[in-house]
């Protein structure tokens, strides 16, 4: 039998599970990039998430290639691209790993139409996370809408039915013909200029990634994850994105190194309960792919936002007067990544003091993000926005000086980002007004105190609204 692979968000050889599934059934293969014009604009890569993806398919040519293997890269949309691959090849099936957005699921539909009207045979699995919605329920058979008990319920399957890590499968020959077909393609799509400080791309890097955090940082993971000032997260959400790294092997490595060694249990545990997070928001949007563009709690759909194209401009540009804000900003511009508890703090700003809709935060974070992820992007901001799932609740507001301060106690992250601020005290780095504020820094956009009741008069009013 002759295969096609369609690689996706699944970026990797090592514990691929669609991949495992051809690499059983088939006698002889090729792998196949789409570049959809959908996802990936024409010309140079412009995002900092679309450069990564060029630099991991790099990485993942060469991998194959080591192996006498060609990746194929076909620029179209898919349901038209690999029945006319199937047909050039001779392959009678095509695997690929199946993905939970609205768009992707559609989509994919398509594709298996268009395949099944070629007798060709589909294999889609799960891969991007270890449980689909389906597999994680309530006791009466329902979704779960809280992380909390969607949490136990997890760990409760994974007890009974764990999906470890397998190795890399062994591939068979590759189709011939295709030598050196995904050359051009790629070069096509280089990088574009950009100052943006990316992460080393590909499977090693990787594995070399997990393998440092899990040796250094995890131990002290649940208590240093919400620092920003210090290197205390694994940093490997952009390869979970690409798939460059499975979920599995996180979860594999992880639990190895917990029985290895007793101190770093507690630390480790809390990483992977963040990771289950990711698997909660990849199944609440699978069940609910409204929430992408609608409020998840209708209630709020009366909520009034204001229309402040200034503020958001400052917010974007990272100089709304307040420093934990702003350097998170800074860093998101910079890097293409910000750390989680700035990224709450930024976001409830946007919505809480600024009272911008949540849906433009959204976009923005998505369009810089590295590891920018529809569901886990999505149930962050409405999580910020008190609108989604197990969401903060309206009446509790970051103030973002008092957060500044408990966690970037010595303005260390601050003073990175923000260099102009290097010369303050630690007692008022996270509220520069109340020292010699630098010129070249802006005095706050707006005063977080009155904000806060504007902010709190519109939610309840949407409430009563809504009853």
């Amino acid at each position: 039998m002759r295969a096609l692979h369609w690689f996706r968000n699944d970026l990797r050889l090592r514990d691929n599970t669609a991949l495992a599934e051809m690499a059983a059934r088939a006698d002889s293969w090729l792998p196949v990039f789409v570049l959809d014009p959908r996802l990936v604009k024409r010309g140079k890569a412009r995002s900092p998430r679309e450069r990564f993806l060029v630099d991991n398919l790099v990485r993942l040519r060469d991998s194959l290639a080591d192996r006498g293997v060609p990746l194929v890269l076909r620029k179209g949309r898919p349901e038209r691209v690999l029945p006319r691959l199937a047909r050039e090849t001779g392959a009678t099936l095509v695997t690929f790993n199946a993905d939970t957005t609205p768009f992707a699921k559609r989509r994919d539909d398509s594709v298996r139409r268009a395949l099944a009207k070629r007798d060709v045979q589909v294999i889609s699995c799960v891969d991007r996370v270890i449980y689909d919605a389906p597999e994680v329920r309530t006791a009466t058979g329902g979704p779960y809408a809280v992380y909390s008990p969607y949490r136990k319920s997890w760990w409760k399957r994974w007890q009974e039915q764990p999906r470890p890590a397998n190795r890399a499968a062994r591939l068979p020959d590759p189709i011939p013909g295709f030598a050196r077909e995904s050359h051009g393609a790629l070069d096509d799509l280089a990088p574009g200029d950009s100052e943006v400080e990316l992460p080393t791309a590909g499977e090693e890097a990787a594995d070399r990634h997990l393998r440092r955090f899990l040796e250094t940082a995890a131990a002290r993971y649940d208590r240093d994850r919400d620092r920003p000032d210090v290197d205390g997260t694994s940093r490997l959400s952009p390869y979970l994105r690409f798939g460059v790294l499975s979920v599995r092997q996180c979860f594999a490595r992880a639990e190895e190194a917990m029985e290895d060694d007793a101190k770093v249990r507690k630390g480790t545990a809390k990483w992977l309960d963040e990771l289950i997070w990711r698997e909660f928001y990849s199944a609440f949007l699978e069940e609910h792919p409204r929430v992408l563009k609608q409020n998840y709690q209708r209630t709020y759909d009366a909520l009034e936002w204001n229309d402040d194209a200034d503020g958001f401009e400052a917010w974007c540009e990272g100089r709304t007067g307040y420093p934990i804000v702003d350097a998170g900003m800074r860093q998101l511009r910079a890097t293409g990544w910000m750390h989680n508890r700035v990224r709450m703090i930024a976001a409830s700003f946007l919505t809480k003091d600024l009272l911008i809709d949540w849906r433009e935060g959204e976009r923005f974070f998505f369009e810089h993000l590295v590891d920018g992820d529809p569901a886990s992007n999505n149930g962050g901001w409405q999580w910020a926005a008190s609108t989604g799932t197990d969401a903060q609740p309206y009446f509790r507001i970051f103030n973002p000086v008092s957060q500044g301060s408990r966690f970037d106690p010595e303005g260390s992250y601050v003073r990175r980002w923000i260099p102009e601020l290097g010369d303050l005290p630690d007692r008022c780095v996270h509220a520069p007004w109340e020292g010699d504020r630098p010129e070249d820094y802006p005095p706050p956009i707006v005063d977080h105190a009155e904000r806060r009741e504007m902010a709190l008069a519109r939610f309840r009013a949407a409430r009563e609204q809504g009853d």
